[in-house]
Parts: structure tokens; C-alpha cells; sequence
């Protein structure tokens, strides 16, 4: 099948735009991946304060503190 010049020019363009997406979705990925391997950690941070701040409870209501009450 016979290409002219200008078919030609637009079938490369067409694919440099196809090459352009996929570098584009492939960096969307990679950000997507890090932004939520940073959310694991962060949730991970926050159950470890959690447990810390539960475990400073219990220890206080076991030696009989009540923070001021009672």
C-alpha cells in the first residue's frame, strides 16, 4: 500500500502521541504507587501512636491514676 508523504507525517505523529501516553500513564502509576505506599506508612504511624496512647491508658488505670478524676 502506497503512503503519501503527509499519510506518513501523520501516522508517525499519531505515534509519538501513542509513545507520549504511555510515558504519561506510566508516570501517573509510579506517582500513584509512591502516593500510596507514603498512606501505608503514615496509617502505619498512626496505629502505632494509637496502641502507644492505649497502652499509657491501661498502665495508668492499672496503677490506679485516673488523670485527675475520681
Amino acid at each position: 500500500m502506497y503512503f503519501s508523504n503527509m499519510q506518513f507525517l501523520m501516522l508517525i505523529f499519531a505515534f509519538i502521541i501513542v509513545i507520549l501516553s504511555f510515558i504519561k500513564v506510566y508516570q501517573i502509576k509510579k506517582e500513584y504507587l509512591i502516593k500510596h505506599r507514603e498512606l501505608e506508612v503514615e496509617l502505619e504511624r498512626v496505629e502505632l501512636e494509637r496502641q502507644k496512647m492505649n497502652a499509657g491508658i491501661k498502665m495508668a488505670k492499672s496503677d490506679g491514676n485516673t488523670f485527675g478524676r475520681g
